[in-house]
């Protein structure tokens, strides 16, 4: 036999419920079914997992232990199929992005925030690159997405333009032309 997630949920609701009837019904299990798993488990693991008595139900020392780890498999299993899910919908996953150096790393902060990737489940993964080397990384499928300030055209890449760069200056405070605006 090997370990799997069902027992644990079982054992975690007779723990939950202080008894075999209510954890059954939880579970939608005959009491009897629910029984043959909680001692197949206790078979298993080796310890005795709970006391039974005639009107409750108390986890042991050990099967405290066992239940406080099962609830966080069973979180991890959760986040890990609605990641799954996100990803397989198309809602998750990594995005490579590669950025010339005159991106600056403000303005790739920027579009990620307007963007809300982290919200959507999407981590990005960012670097510099010079403009050669970006183009190559996105032509072999090392980068999923190129920032640049100018790209030449390739017929292997389809460019937009994503935001109007504003260029500043700055000059002395008593220069001529600090008084304009």
């Amino acid at each position: 036999m090997t370990l799997d997630l069902h027992k644990l949920e079982h054992l975690v609701a007779v723990a939950e419920e202080g008894g075999f009837t209510r954890a059954a019904e939880r579970l939608h299990l005959s009491q009897q079914a629910l029984s043959t798993s909680i001692r197949t488990l206790e078979r298993y693991v080796g310890v005795q997992l709970l006391v039974r008595s005639h009107q409750h139900v108390a986890p042991t020392p050990a099967g405290q232990a066992l239940i406080d780890d099962a609830r966080a498999l069973q979180a991890q299993a959760h986040a890990a199929l609605e990641r799954t899910r996100r990803i397989g919908r198309g809602q998750a996953g990594h995005l490579r992005i590669g950025h010339t150096p005159a991106v600056t790393a403000e303005e790739v902060v920027d579009l990620l925030t307007r963007a809300r990737t982290e919200e959507q489940g999407i981590q990005a993964h960012v670097r510099q690159l010079f403009p050669d080397e970006l183009r190559d990384q996105l032509l072999t499928g090392a980068c999923d997405l190129g920032l640049s300030r100018s790209m030449p055209a390739d017929p292997g890449l389809t460019r937009a333009r994503i935001a109007e760069h504003r260029l500043r200056v700055a000059v002395p405070a008593g220069h001529r032309l600090a008084a304009r605006p």
